[in-house]
């Protein structure tokens, strides 16, 4: 027969395991298959992370890329909102993985995948 003090000390153990282990249920990689997909992916982490607001974000140009396997290059633009027509409306390049939707930034002067931007997201 389990004491009182035996049960504190059970559930004293479950807690001290969770702490350790994590509890947290592991989420599944976020898979993404087409250029909206990855876009939607791109916008919903720059607006997250406070780089834009999701009003700013018209939307993206780009796509597969064939020198990055397994990763979409795109360019996030903005609304043009000048009745004459905008110079650019470019936010910013990043990179999405298909296999897991991880969020980077892209190195435009080396073009080349930078450092991931989706850790909070």
């Amino acid at each position: 027969m389990l004491t009182e003090t035996a049960y504190a000390k059970i559930n004293l153990a479950l807690l001290a395991g969770c702490l350790l282990t994590g509890c947290a249920h592991a989420k599944a990689p976020l898979t993404v298959t087409s250029d909206d997909q990855a876009c939607e992916r791109l916008m919903s982490v720059l607006a997250a992370n406070t780089t834009y607001r999701a009003e700013q974000m018209a939307g993206c140009d780009g796509g597969v890329s064939d020198e990055f396997p397994g990763y979409y290059v795109l360019r996030v633009n903005a609304y043009c909102r000048d009745p004459q027509g905008c110079g650019s409306v470019l936010l910013g390049w990043y990179a999405v993985e298909a296999a897991s939707g991880a969020v980077h930034d892209w190195d435009v002067g080396e073009w080349r995948i930078g450092a991931r931007i989706d850790r909070n997201t």
